[in-house]
């Protein structure tokens, strides 16, 4: 990688993931806030219609979360691909010649008596 392109990946991947990385840490201090505030709600009473509101906040919550999960992993199989397995049909060998051949160079063991 050519010293342009690396520097290219910094300004557009590296930076701005630890912008991202930065607003998420934030974000989890601010659920944490909110985590310890929710015990003192929940010993008062009366809280039918907020109780609605906050579950549907904590469901917008949720699907982003499983959004920016989703897209995480896009970016860690994209930055580090995984090798590609053959598939059985590729495979010129049954799987009983595999184990054949897996346990064939065994040393044999002496007969133990039960």
């Amino acid at each position: 990688m050519t010293e342009g392109s690396s520097a290219n990946v910094e300004v557009a991947l590296v930076l701005p993931l630890g912008v991202v990385a930065s607003q998420l840490m934030k974000i989890e201090a601010q659920l944490r806030l909110l985590n310890m505030k929710t015990l003192e709600f929940a010993t008062e009473r009366d809280q039918g219609r907020l109780i609605g509101l906050i579950d549907a906040r904590l469901e917008q919550i949720n699907e982003a979360l499983e959004s920016i999960s989703g897209l995480v992993s896009d970016i860690e199989d994209d930055i580090h691909p995984k090798p590609q397995t053959p598939s059985p049909a590729d495979d010129s060998q049954s799987s009983a010649d595999v184990v054949y051949q897996a346990f064939s160079n065994r040393k044999s063991t002496p007969d133990q008596d039960d």
